[in-house]
């Protein structure tokens, strides 16, 4: 099993480390090394041959440019990609599904949560029916979905809030949101955990976060008020569903509990620190043995 990070950047937030433009190359001291991200993305494949999006954000397109191995032909619409995997319904995780609409036959794997948000409050389902041939694949927690050949998905929940564009008068709505995935290759029966979004680590994400050998794990803020501070937003890093990396009970302190081979954050978004190389945050990642996912890592088990 191969996995490929398309993008590390978290959707949103307050442009600064890795934004481009003049106003936050200032904001950086003209710190002119840092490179804009693509947002969140992974290609998966069992094979070789037959590759699956885990998210597909509006970079989908410059992500699959950067690959060749998602590259199309030699046939007609002759596509690699088999599938989209979706962890939520949130547009930085979903709105690629709209650029992928000429491909020849894609399979859409989600909850049923993400299924009835996608064919209503943001209807790609219906647009896309009269372009291109799709079949939607249910994830649930207590089924495993085998993708190719010899991939096994494990669907674990992580939220019940719905989208900004899809929220009720409810902060919580009935059904999972968000899902963290298991990836375990049934030849070697190793295992990638991907979790992108974490509010809190609950019995389950805990348990399944010990069956992996690699952690790829949600590294959007470095501290609770890092917006706040900043002027962005008047919500908080746990408030937008997001555990800080420091802290009490932030992300390092919940990685040292589990003993997987490698540890990455993923995720990121452009005003965390860690994005700056030879920062006192990056450097103590670095200390606790934790890695900070780059565009092109690659990770096989």
């Amino acid at each position: 099993m191969r996995i490929r990070v398309l993008g590390v950047a978290a959707g949103g937030g307050f442009p600064q480390w890795n934004c481009a433009c003049p106003n936050c190359r200032d904001v950086r001291g003209g710190d002119t090394a840092l490179k804009p991200m693509l947002q969140s993305s992974l290609a998966i494949s069992p094979n070789e041959k037959d590759w699956y999006l885990v998210n597909a954000g509006p970079d989908v397109s410059r992500q699959i440019e950067t690959f060749s191995a998602l590259h199309a032909g030699p046939g007609i619409r002759e596509t690699p990609l088999a599938g989209v995997i979706l962890t939520d319904a949130e547009l930085d995780h979903s709105i690629g599904l709209l650029s992928l609409r000429e491909g020849s036959h894609l399979t859409i794997y989600g909850t049923e949560t993400v299924r009835k948000c996608l064919d209503t409050s943001f209807p790609v389902i219906p647009m896309l029916k009269n372009y291109c041939s799709w079949e939607w694949q249910t994830l649930a927690p207590d089924v495993k979905e085998r993708i190719g050949d010899s991939i096994l998905i494990e669907t674990v929940p992580v939220s019940r809030k719905p989208p900004l564009y899809a929220k009720s008068d409810n902060e919580e709505s009935e059904g999972v949101w968000e899902v963290g995935l298991l990836f375990q290759n049934e030849r070697s029966g190793k295992c990638v955990a991907y979790f992108p979004t974490l509010d809190t680590v609950t019995s389950e994400i805990e348990s399944a976060l010990h069956k992996a050998d690699i952690l790829l794990v949600d590294g959007t803020f470095w501290s609770e008020d890092e917006l706040v501070s900043l002027g962005a937003t008047k919500r908080n890093a746990r408030d937008m569903g997001h555990l800080p990396i420091s802290g009490p009970s932030g992300i390092i302190e919940k990685l040292a509990s589990f003993s997987a081979e490698r540890k990455i954050l993923i995720h990121i978004n452009n005003s965390n620190p860690i994005l700056k190389k030879g920062s006192k945050e990056s450097e103590l990642l670095k200390h606790h043995g934790i890695e900070i996912a780059y565009e092109g890592m690659e990770v096989e088990v």
